[in-house]
């Protein structure tokens, strides 16, 4: 080739090479503007697709506001300077203390590797996260106080510790378990822990309960990262319980309605009605719960590790009666998926007509009757596994035996 062509050929390919490896810096960057794009339609891909228009739009939009393309999100403009490269990231070296908050939930002292993005002010029903500790190279760790056990939001209801875990997994589209549920003693208490993988990220929850409250620790890490195997023990480990100051006292409601029944009491703790106690192994959980959306858990009974029967009672929607608000069934932005599994029936019980359907949210099956009376709705929240649809006869035995006390 003659000399004055290879020159040609070296002046275009040198910043041909030059914009292709800018182009991939900018592409690899964490907090970039092209990674944040891939992050936001990642984001906006996992939306349940059968979402109505308005509620799709208001998740686009809330996308659009956690991972901004000019800008730096939220939490990368609140976090503290990295991890020092070589650091331990097990070792801990500072400690985050959570008080207790005016919802009821308890405080705790806990030690952690490194400084904690400062935490926003726990939500009126005591959901927060304390501790979000960045660890670099694609690590994380998390403590989270996730509300009341026995809330119900959007059909679900916040399980136990015990079994946050298996609900987790039958609810898990997209992510893949990881080994097998395993439960330890720690300092914050009895734990359940398992891991599940989204795409090349493994997540690692351990799950402790304190005076009705759910609390979790959440490792994020590489599938073939081992550096920070052991945090999460380190960390229970370390792990004090605050004594509550000024907590508003555990509600009181009337003894049960008689002997081997189980009293059903609205948001004021008045008696409203009562049913037939399930046998073994139904355990009652939680009982006179606020929830989220306004709604109130008057019973939380534990069947099995997937499944239970909660019984909740909200005001009643004038728009939207149990029918209807049943042919439209509720949905969260980002899954688990719902679909029905049948149409809508109504049918006389011993506590009236009532509406019911079977819904099919991700690997377990939620069966919904609804009754609107005096001004309030009712709902009895069957969920359990395809294979437990025995459990179906603790909801009809709920409903043959009930009487309302009012």
């Amino acid at each position: 080739m003659p000399a004055a062509d290879a020159r040609r050929v070296r002046d275009l390919l040198l910043p041909a090479a030059v914009l292709l490896l800018v182009a991939l810096v900018v592409w690899e960057l964490p907090w970039g503007p092209v990674a944040r794009w891939r992050m936001r339609r990642r984001m906006i891909a996992l939306l349940d697709p059968d979402l109505p228009p308005d509620e799709r739009a208001r998740a686009v939009s809330r996308a659009r506001e956690m991972v901004p393309l000019i800008g730096l999100p939220a939490a990368a403009a609140l976090a503290p300077p990295p991890l020092p490269a070589g650091a331990d990231p097990t070792a801990l070296r500072f400690e985050v203390v959570h008080p207790a908050s005016s919802a009821g939930a308890p405080g705790f002292r806990v030690r952690v590797p490194w400084h904690s993005v400062p935490a926003r002010a726990a939500d009126a029903h005591g959901r927060c996260q304390p501790a979000t500790v960045l660890l670099g190279a694609h690590r994380a760790l998390l403590v989270v106080v996730l509300g009341r056990v026995g809330a119900v939001e959007q059909g679900g209801v916040l399980a136990g510790a015990r079994d946050r875990p298996a609900q987790a997994r039958a609810l898990g589209e997209r992510r893949a378990a990881v080994g097998d549920v395993v439960h330890a003693m720690t300092a914050a208490g009895p734990a359940w822990r398992h891991t599940f993988a989204v795409g090349t990220r493994h997540v690692t929850d351990t799950h402790v309960d304190r005076d009705g409250w759910a609390f979790a620790v959440g490792v994020l890490r590489t599938a073939d990262d081992t550096s920070v195997d052991g945090l999460a023990d380190a960390v229970l480990a370390s792990w004090r319980w605050l004594t509550p100051e000024g907590a508003p006292p555990a509600p009181r409601g009337p003894a049960a309605a008689a002997p081997g029944r189980l009293a059903i009491r609205t948001p004021d703790l008045a008696l409203a009605a009562s049913c037939r106690a399930p046998a073994a192994p139904a355990e009652l959980v939680a009982a006179d719960v606020p929830c989220p959306d306004d709604a109130w858990t008057a019973a939380y009974l534990r069947l099995s590790p997937t499944s239970s029967l909660v019984v909740t009672v909200s005001d009643a929607d004038p728009g939207r009666d149990a029918r209807t608000t049943l042919e439209q069934p509720e949905r969260t932005a980002w899954g688990p998926r719902v679909t029905p599994a049948g149409p809508v029936r109504e049918r006389a019980t011993p506590a009236g007509v009532v509406a019911t359907r079977t819904l099919q949210v991700a690997g377990l099956a939620r069966t919904e009757a609804r009754l609107d009376r005096r001004g309030r709705t009712w709902r009895w929240l069957l969920t359990y596994a395809p294979d437990e649809a025995a459990a179906l006869g603790v909801l009809e035995d709920a409903l043959q035996t009930w009487r309302w006390e009012d």
